[in-house]
């Protein structure tokens, strides 16, 4: 019955990100009682910058040939691109007012698309790089300034994302969990065709993360499979923490209009008569 009822309620539209009704949630955040844009401007343009440091960080530290064949990297392109096009809506929100509708403008529908991308591609690189690939050992032969790349890559990225949901108004649907574990699986495919392809790593390894090896298939698709399985639970849990964001956020903060159109008073009621 209830199965029903949903399937009525969505439609196809609903599996992509051309459509929405307020467009006001992609430029205000959620802890503000009125309308004004300035708020998430200013975090925006913080987190734009966070963003953007460690990616040009990343990039003259250890640009290379290789530089693209990583997960994290990957990572980092994508969220310097969703703060970069949050910025951009926020900007266009402060020069012009932007008119609610259902069809989403397209750099509306660009930066929608990569943050339901990035919010768990970037939890999920942080939380295998830190549970399977991490050695502490390293650290001996590591010079400092490599450590605390690693930690901009694999843990501010994680705290740049999180704080674009927990701040902004951006709608998360449980309906778009297939375009970041899309990129994930699409990422899977590209490391089994490098390898088969004879790609090495920058140190002339046949793989590009040692705990996916394709030489040793039945262990690699047991990876893979783990990680679109903790991919899903992360996108959910996210979803639920959007839920609660703005059940929150409604209930206390944002400003609800109470105006309501003119209702003429019953003309078969006598005039006096309560």
């Amino acid at each position: 019955m209830y199965l029903a009822e949903f399937s009525k309620s969505i439609s196809i539209s609903d599996f992509w990100v051309g459509n929405h009704e307020r467009l006001s949630d992609f430029y205000l955040t959620s802890w503000q009682p009125g309308d004004s844009v300035v708020p998430m401007l200013i975090v925006r343009v913080l987190l734009a910058c966070v963003a953007t440091g460690i990616f040009v960080w990343s990039l003259t530290s250890g640009v290379s040939s290789y530089w693209l064949i990583y997960l994290t990297n990957w990572g980092l392109l994508l969220v310097t691109s969703m703060t970069l096009s949050g910025l951009l809506i926020s900007i266009l929100g402060v020069c012009h007012k932007l008119k609610d509708g259902s069809d989403l403008p397209w750099y509306i529908s660009m930066y929608w698309f990569l943050y339901n991308i990035c919010i768990a591609i970037a939890i999920m690189i942080t939380g295998l790089y830190w549970i399977l690939l991490y050695n502490p050992d390293d650290q001996s032969v590591e010079s400092p300034e490599v450590f605390w790349l690693d930690v901009a890559t694999h843990g501010l990225n994680s705290c740049v994302v999180f704080a674009e949901v927990i701040l902004s108004r951006t709608p998360l649907m449980l309906l778009h969990i297939y375009q970041p574990l899309g990129l994930g699986l699409w990422y899977a495919a590209f490391t089994g065709i490098y390898y088969a392809a004879g790609g090495t790593d920058s140190f002339g390894n046949p793989f590009i993360y040692a705990v996916l090896d394709w030489r040793q298939p039945l262990r690699a698709g047991i990876i893979v499979a783990a990680s679109a399985a903790s991919l899903i639970i992360v996108y959910t849990s996210l979803w639920v923490l959007t839920l609660c964001r703005d059940k929150i956020s409604t209930a206390l903060v944002r400003t609800t209009s109470l105006n309501l159109p003119f209702t003429p008073p019953d003309q078969h009621v006598p005039i006096g008569v309560v």
